[in-house]
């Protein structure tokens, strides 16, 4: 990451006087998902779009400002919020015992906001310059840093219920020493791509999709493996003990003859600690370009450089 920042920003450093420079501000909306332990389409996919299902899609919102340094870069500083959601309920179980099938069977579900703060540099593909009619559009990818805030919650006797404090899979736990309680405040990679067009001199057009790389496991709330019910009752009180418990495994609720309870026994894979987690930001963005002396599109036929171009011919 430290490599990354002193790569973006040598860039904009060295881009700084080549040409005029533009501000602008804007909004966007768009959708917010998730991609983790919770809630895959289909939990073998191999391709990317095969972890993601529509139903979880949840709308988003950004403000943002953007300085363009020249016609190959310019750097955007954003404040995004979104939700994301995730539930087992999703997963496919059309075979017995399969990878779907185990899925559904532990039966948990989150929700959370996301709160993000980026900052990225976009590289132009084609040379391009906000308020250009000449130069009005160009597709380009993107990368920076970010840090985002997220509190993931499970229903609970009708209740939604923050699940980072309560440790469900040891978190504090004396057994566990290796499993502390996770940051709600995490940072990530963004990258992404879209396509930028002006509509005029004044207003840009902006679709982009983007993939933030995380540095935790937990943005579901699960990750490794279960804890056994008398290791909370021993900790907790009854009451506490009761809630963190059934909120760490809801197998029963679907299950309550408790046929396959061995499945959730202690020790048993609850997620895959091997991987992390990860969202994404898809936004359709408008920005005003509030620098007027740069609307005006440079013209080689214009009055004065046609009396400089005669003076010259004498």
């Amino acid at each position: 990451m430290k490599r990354l920042i002193a790569i973006v920003s040598t860039l904009c450093i060295l881009s700084f006087g080549a040409v005029a420079q533009v501000g602008e501000f804007g909004f966007g909306v768009g959708t917010s998902n998730f991609l983790g332990d919770l809630g895959k389409k289909s939990p073998k996919m191999k391709n990317y779009f095969g972890d993601l299902s529509g139903s979880m899609f949840r709308p988003s919102v950004q403000v943002f400002y953007r300085h363009t340094f020249n016609p190959r870069i310019a750097l955007k500083g954003s404040l995004s919020y979104g939700q994301i959601a995730g539930d087992d309920r999703l997963s496919n179980t059309t075979q017995h015992r399969d990878d779907g099938w185990y899925r559904s069977y532990r039966n948990l579900h989150f929700k959370s906001f996301l709160l993000e703060f980026s900052v990225t540099a976009e590289f132009h593909i084609l040379k391009y310059y906000p308020g250009s009619l000449k130069h009005r559009w160009t597709p380009f990818i993107s990368g920076g840093v970010a840090l985002f805030a997220f509190n993931p919650k499970a229903e609970y006797n009708g209740q939604w219920v923050a699940l980072q404090p309560l440790g469900t899979e040891g978190q504090g736990l004396p057994q566990y020493p290796d499993r502390q309680k996770y940051s709600l405040v995490q940072p990530s990679i963004p990258l992404g791509f879209g396509v930028k067009y002006n509509i005029n001199r004044a207003l840009c057009l902006t679709f982009e999709a983007g993939h933030r790389i995380t540095f935790t496991d937990y943005m579901d709330d699960v990750s490794q493996s279960y804890v056994g019910r008398d290791e909370f009752f021993d900790y907790y009180g009854a009451e506490r003990a009761q809630m963190v418990y059934q909120l760490s495994r809801r197998s029963p609720e679907i299950d309550p003859e408790g046929s396959y309870a061995s499945i959730t026994d202690k020790g048993n894979p609850r997620g895959n600690p091997t991987g992390n987690d990860g969202y994404l930001f898809s936004m359709v963005t408008l920005s005003y370009n509030f620098n007027k002396n740069n609307r005006k599109e440079y013209n080689p036929f214009a009055k004065k450089a046609v009396k400089k171009y005669k003076r010259i011919m004498r």
